[in-house]
């Protein structure tokens, strides 16, 4: 049975589906809304509330999760590397997306607003709801300032026109990475209590403060230079996991790619999503499908000696815009099962392939000139067997659920990422626009919305932006930190990761006998589990601060490593007898640096402190 959920309009969009309010609509006029309309009841006032919600839940997927993710070693873009990885980032930029003023005002008006109709119109339990989710939503769109420039313009009231040409032009920022986190976290803390439990899904419940906290108290604490303060937000982020738990609504999903496509969309492990639907949404809206879907076609492909043809689609199933694809770095995190032993390794550790396979650290013959210097390592399968299935059999449930692959079916395709393969990355006639330049796409979030991907094509989507998966990991993280601080152990952080490891991965349980070891089995179940989630760019930045352990012993503040080391690339020969893993020098993309003394926190636009000196002082480094 489908569910009802809410689907993220503009406030008249959404009035339009409010049958309660058919006789406003037939009398007033289309392009506003008298106050007394909007706040006078529960209905209305939800209305502008769904509103709301779109505006800020966008900063955390759809263009924002491709963007990020594309930011470290993940992903790539196959029109090269930008500015951001290069660190070459001037003081003016405005990457850190300090203001959004028009988004504050709105939930500064549902906090307001809500409280001014109570008894007129509202009742008192209404208001309390709506004035907790106006301060959820306050504090999610600090939150996406916060954890990139660390302080932003606290406005906790409704600024009329005359304030803000008087003195708003010119409020402050927050002076301190604690002091913004104390006005984000106390906003969450403040409507908990009357969040309701249950809800249609798309709407905000108790759980969404709660597992939204327990991973904003992680941010704040990485942030935090007092020992007691950052014990405190790491016991707010275990207790805030806790009590998510406890609600009893949530559950992992046992079919791990269904949770992010049309298999799933009420998956029990969602705490909340962003729900579209194909009456008024199209392809081309959707990043995470259009902009992750190759480009070619049989005319293509025969003149360029490449195949299989493709069979569907008169020849040309995949028409879409794709700008990112996953590397081989990214892949190669995922486990494959020893055939021998039954354990999880590496897959170039696997038995299979130590047996199978001569590695030599030289360019084979076969790789193009210009190609032989990005080789780090190539090999030669001595048996019968070919390298995809030695490569991609008995590997990590996720990594099916999250890649297209070599020898994969996709779209009721087979799928050849061989040297002249179908979706090869030089099938076009060369690297560039709309291709894969690491032979891997990404599919983890993509709809088999029909006939295909194509722009104007209607579908349903929705964008998880928080779930269960999600929560028990910063649980887990934020215990590892304990532990390291003299807190209880690191065991309860073991178990944690085995449940997303033996749910959605289908793994056998891991081990860890240290502190150090279950933090590297911590950081690799983070990583697999939340690829393409808008996490693992804001995790590095945590776990940098952190130091130790978290990031690779090095000092807390150090340099992060990960995000230095450049986008890998997996060729393999038509044969499937020989292959090359490859450094990804295509547009620059092999220039990666991360500049510890100024990059855990980007700048405030200095053209914005030379208007306003009280947005200063300008973040270190910059």
């Amino acid at each position: 049975m489908k569910k009802n959920k809410i689907i993220f309009l503009t406030l008249i969009s959404a009035l339009l589906f409010l049958g309660a309010c058919k006789d406003v609509l037939d009398t007033e006029p289309f392009t506003s809304f008298d106050e007394a309309t909007v706040w006078g009841s529960k209905e209305t006032a939800d209305a502008f509330v769904t509103g709301t919600v779109s505006s800020v839940m966008y900063g955390y997927v759809n263009g924002n999760q491709t963007t990020w993710e594309a930011r470290t070693n993940n992903s790539v873009h196959n029109q090269g590397g930008n500015s951001f990885v290069r660190e070459e980032l001037n003081r003016d930029a405005g990457d850190g997306g300090l203001g959004n003023f028009g988004t504050i005002r709105k939930c500064n008006l549902i906090i307001e607003k809500a409280a001014e109709y109570a008894g007129h119109g509202l009742s008192d339990t209404q208001s309390k709801e709506l004035i907790a989710k106006g301060k959820l939503l306050r504090a999610l769109t600090y939150y996406l300032q916060a954890r990139t420039m660390g302080r932003f313009v606290w406005v906790d009231e409704v600024l009329e026109p005359a304030d803000t040409i008087s003195g708003g032009l010119e409020m402050p920022t927050t002076k301190t990475t604690t002091e913004s986190y104390t006005y984000i976290l106390a906003d969450i803390d403040a409507a908990i209590p009357d969040l309701p439990e249950t809800a249609k899904p798309g709407e905000l419940t108790k759980g969404t403060a709660l597992a939204f906290k327990s991973e904003i108290a992680l941010q704040a604490a990485a942030y935090e230079s007092d020992a007691a303060k950052k014990k405190a937000w790491l016991e707010g982020a275990v207790d805030a996991a806790n009590q998510v738990i406890a609600l009893g609504q949530y559950s992992l999903g046992s079919d791990f790619g269904s949770i992010f496509n049309e298999g799933a969309p009420y998956s029990s492990e969602i705490i909340f999503a962003v729900y579209r639907v194909k009456s008024n949404t199209t392809t081309e809206a959707i990043a995470p499908l259009q902009n992750v879907m190759p480009n070619t076609n049989n005319d293509v492909l025969n003149r360029n000696g490449c195949g299989p043809l493709f069979t569907t689609n008169g020849g040309q199933p995949f028409i879409g815009w794709m700008w990112w694809a996953p590397t081989q770095n990214l892949a190669d995190q995922f486990d494959v099962i020893d055939q021998l032993t039954g354990k999880a390794v590496k897959w170039n550790e696997s038995s299979q392939f130590v047996d199978n396979v001569q590695v030599t650290n030289n360019a084979p013959d076969w790789a193009t000139d210009g190609e032989k210097g990005e080789v780090q390592f190539s090999g030669i399968v001595t048996g019968d067997a070919s390298i995809s299935d030695i490569m991609y059999l008995h590997r990590d449930k996720r990594f099916y659920d999250s890649f297209v692959y070599d020898n994969s079916r996709w779209w009721n395709e087979e799928i050849r990422l061989t040297v002249n393969g179908n979706l090869w990355r030089k099938t076009n006639g060369g690297l560039g626009p709309h291709m894969s330049l690491s032979n891997y796409i990404f599919k983890k979030g993509v709809y088999n919305t029909q006939p295909r991907i194509l722009a104007g094509t209607p579908t349903d989507y929705h964008f998880v932006v928080t779930r269960l998966g999600r929560v028990l990991l910063n649980k887990a993280e934020a215990i590892l930190w304990l532990a390291g601080m003299g807190q209880g152990d690191f065991d309860e952080a073991v178990s944690i990761c085995n449940e997303t490891r033996t749910t959605h991965g289908k793994l056998p349980e891991a081990n860890a006998s240290s502190l150090e070891e279950a933090w590297n089995l911590y950081l690799k179940e983070r990583r697999v589990e939340m690829v393409m989630e808008n996490d693992y760019y804001w995790s590095l930045l945590r776990w940098g601060k952190h130091g130790g352990f978290a990031n690779n012993g090095t000092a807390p503040g150090g340099k992060i490593s990960e995000l230095t080391v450049p986008p890998t690339y997996i060729e393999i020969t038509n044969d499937r007898k020989s292959f090359y893993v490859g450094t990804i020098t295509h547009g620059g993309n092999d220039v990666r640096a991360f500049d510890e003394s100024r990059r855990y926190l980007l700048p405030i636009p200095q053209g914005q402190i030379n208007r306003n000196p009280n947005l200063g002082p300008q973040n270190p480094g910059w």
